[in-house]
């Protein structure tokens, strides 16, 4: 069993080039990781693979059973209350592997992100499909989450497409990788780790090409200048033009060397060197390497000048259906980076949503700051209407914005031109667009989700300098490491500064 995409093209409709383009890979059984940054294919692409979404051009194999599990969490599965009602031995053996209690199903818009998140993953496991793409599937969850998630799908023995930055999970389960690079997808046997390294020595070896290319075409064009000079010598001196007409000797002289071809040889090389040199600049333009931004994005950023940005008075507020949330007494300053960190459904996001009544509260009294607030996913009207004010920018915002862009690793020439904005690329333009209005306090709720591995390294390294208050919630440890040096801890119904 297999799944075949043959000559796949694909664009969308407001596009100016194909997202995919003349694209054949096979999938076989066992796990393939799709890697690449932020809007170059992979959800597409395993949209294609799962037939969610027809090619323009090209043949998908189609006599396979295949699911789907999205990206964000919006809306529940089709047939989560097929699953939720069925007490056959997969169903029960999911819900105890992804420890989904009973109610769990009826209550999704009361549940966190990371607990729908499990519910989405189970149920799809739980339809049995030839071919399970999952597009991110860690997004969302702790670390308990992440490692049932893992066993689960280690034991799902289809056709397996993992779309996902983390990179644990691809060395869990890829036994190869295909990377989205400039010259098309490149197959590597083995998970991450493995994939990354080969591709490292690639480049590597590619730059290192390139060097040598460099120095070889500096070397002939060098060496063709010289000729050049000597083949003009040689011409002057084949001339008879100033030659006194009785001097039969000098005259002698040239005819011979035009006989024996001696001073026409340097010429003849002089035209050789044409060929040579062509060879090398065909050999510097093939030794290609991927470019990556970096740069400032907070050159004319600074602290608030209050030395307090934010007072969270003791309180103790509901969470959860009936439950409570402990609150006590917490201040951020005005250059504090705190990180938030917790179990799903312990309670970040209802310790936020009071925070961001805090600051309303604040704006009301005369107390107002500038703050960017960026939430863990947004509804389809939101993410529309930020590609729209972003284009509505005036040029001089536009391209600082892009650049914001660039320096966050995504293509700026192709994320306002009208083909869907991935939700990694949504996250980037969101901050780019925010920090415009110089905001003194930056909330991120799940900054690193949907996020390509790149593309974190480039948001952790831009935090970290961000010279204002930042509060993340985040699951990835070495993201909060870097990024933090304050600690709010969520778990048992209350709040803990570590």
């Amino acid at each position: 069993m297999q799944l075949v995409l043959s000559g796949v093209t694909y664009a969308y409709p407001a596009a100016r080039e194909a997202v995919i383009n003349n694209l054949t890979i096979t999938f076989p059984v066992g796990w393939t990781a799709l890697l690449g940054d932020n809007g170059c294919g992979k959800t597409t692409l395993a949209k294609i693979a799962c037939g969610l979404l027809r090619p323009d051009a090209g043949s998908v194999t189609r006599d396979l059973v295949c699911a789907y599990v999205a990206q964000d969490a919006d809306e529940p599965p089709e047939a989560l209350a097929d699953f939720a009602l069925d007490y056959g031995r997969v169903a029960r053996k999911l819900r105890e592997s992804f420890r989904i209690a009973d109610d769990l199903p009826w209550r999704w818009d009361e549940l966190s992100f990371g607990e729908r998140k499990k519910l989405q993953v189970a149920v799809a496991l739980w339809s049995g499909p030839d071919v399970l793409a999952a597009d991110e599937p860690t997004n969302h969850l702790d670390a308990d989450a992440r490692e049932q998630l893992g066993a689960a799908l280690e034991r799902f023995r289809g056709i397996g497409i993992l779309v996902s930055h983390d990179r644990e999970l691809v060395d869990l389960l890829a036994t190869r990788c295909a990377s989205f690079e400039p010259g098309g997808i490149v197959v590597r046997p083995g998970g991450y780790s493995s994939a990354h390294a080969q591709a490292e020595l690639e480049r590597s070896s590619a730059a290192a090409e390139r060097q040598n290319a460099r120095r070889e075409l500096a070397r002939l064009a060098a060496e063709k200048d010289k000729r050049a000079h000597e083949a003009a010598r040689a011409d002057a001196r084949r001339s008879k033009r100033n030659l006194d007409p009785r001097d039969r000797d000098a005259r002698g002289r040239i005819d011979l060397a035009i006989f024996t071809g001696k001073d026409g040889q340097a010429g003849r090389l002089s035209s050789q060197m044409d060929a040579r040199l062509a060879a090398a600049q065909e050999r510097l333009a093939a030794a290609r390497v991927a470019k990556r931004y970096d740069g400032d994005l907070w050159m004319d950023a600074e602290p608030a000048r209050r030395r307090t940005v934010l007072h969270v008075p003791p309180a103790t507020i509901p969470c959860g259906p009936e439950g409570t949330l402990e609150i006590p007494e917490l201040w951020v300053g005005s250059t504090d980076h705190v990180g938030v960190v917790g179990p799903n459904g312990a309670g970040k996001s209802t310790l936020l949503s009071h925070l961001r009544v805090l600051l309303a509260q604040a704006a009301e009294a005369g107390l107002a700051l500038e703050v960017l607030d960026i939430p863990q996913e947004l509804p389809a009207d939101a993410r529309d209407a930020v590609t729209a004010r972003a284009a509505g920018l005036s040029p001089a915002e536009r391209g600082r914005a892009l650049s914001t862009v660039a320096q966050l690793n995504s293509d700026p020439d192709r994320i306002l031109e009208g083909g869907r904005t991935s939700p990694g690329e949504l996250r980037k333009l969101m901050l780019a667009e925010g920090i415009l209005r110089h905001p003194a306090l930056i909330v991120m709720d799940e900054p690193t989700n949907h996020l390509d591995l790149h593309s974190t390294e480039a948001l952790e390294r831009a935090l970290a300098a961000y010279p204002g208050a930042l509060l993340l919630v985040s699951h990835d440890r070495r993201f909060l490491d870097a990024c933090t040096s304050r600690t709010w801890e969520v778990r048992d119904g209350r709040v803990r500064e570590r």
